[in-house]
């Protein structure tokens, strides 16, 4: 038998399907009201010819183009951001505990964080090149600045009083930080994890886009739909894909993961 609170997340994500299924029927039924052309305006129904097109076969670039895109972008996004989260990570620690590393990095971190990711797609080309290592690049300085400050913001967000009931019940050295100050970090690590990946997958998006490497990910798929196939319902695909991935990530793995530890720790009610 469901629980009053299990039928009203049924009720409210039938809500939103039939919200969605609104919206699509109105675009295709203006679009089929006021003749749009397809390369200007594309309907919901142009487009499933355009997902087919991307899964065919493409001699050209040896593999399905839209599913190589995505395990091409998956791979570097997993390789990049868990360099991100082990720099990031550090460094947040790093500025927690020093207070004058924390005079000098945490400006220059925040004005670096407002800095676009694409913008630092010149200084790879020209100090790395262009290869796998330069998307890296980008990748990683595009996310672990966001990483660093929203993890640093949480370590100091810790009540002070942790620290003194640990050390009035006995706790110093290396079990301070075993027992009390990482359990209490976690809310704080969860959040700067799943700020960190926005900032890494459109990092990775952007500089697939500029980057003409050997290995081509959904920014290459979206460059192509542009400038060779001049397809406006490719690039609109490939968008959304962007955007599934995104969503995915961030509600069934980052949101999880943050209302679990939450609820672990008091912070949220239970569901």
């Amino acid at each position: 038998m469901s629980t009053p609170w299990k039928r009203e997340q049924i009720i409210g994500s039938l809500k939103r399907l039939l919200i969605w299924a609104l919206l699509l029927a109105s675009w295709e039924a203006a679009f089929r009201i006021f003749h749009w052309r397809d390369w200007l305006f594309p309907a919901p129904s142009t487009l499933l010819p355009a997902i087919g097109e991307l899964l065919q076969y493409k001699p050209s670039f040896a593999s399905r183009l839209l599913l190589e895109g995505i395990a091409v972008s998956l791979t570097r996004l997993a390789i990049g951001f868990a360099l991100s989260i082990l720099l990031g990570g550090m460094l947040g620690v790093l500025m927690w505990r020093s207070i004058t590393l924390d005079d000098f990095l945490r400006l220059l971190f925040l004005g670096l964080q407002t800095l676009p990711s694409v913008c630092w797609v010149p200084l790879a080309i020209l100090c790395i090149g262009l290869n796998e290592k330069g998307v890296m690049f980008v990748v990683v300085m595009g996310s672990f600045f966001a990483i660093a400050i929203a993890l640093r913001d949480g370590l100091r967000g810790i009540p002070p009083i942790y620290q003194r009931a640990g050390a009035m019940l006995g706790t110093s050295g290396w079990r301070m930080y075993r027992y009390v100050l990482l359990p209490a970090s976690l809310p704080a690590l969860a959040s700067s994890l799943r700020q960190g990946f926005s900032f890494a997958w459109r990092s990775l998006m952007g500089a697939e886009m500029l980057f003409t490497v050997r290995r081509h990910g959904l920014g290459f798929v979206l460059q192509i739909g542009r400038e060779v196939n001049g397809d406006v319902a490719q690039v609109i695909v490939v968008m959304a894909v962007m955007v599934i991935i995104g969503m995915a990530a961030d509600r069934l793995a980052f949101g999880v993961l943050e209302r679990s530890i939450h609820r672990r720790f008091g912070l949220a009610v239970a569901e």
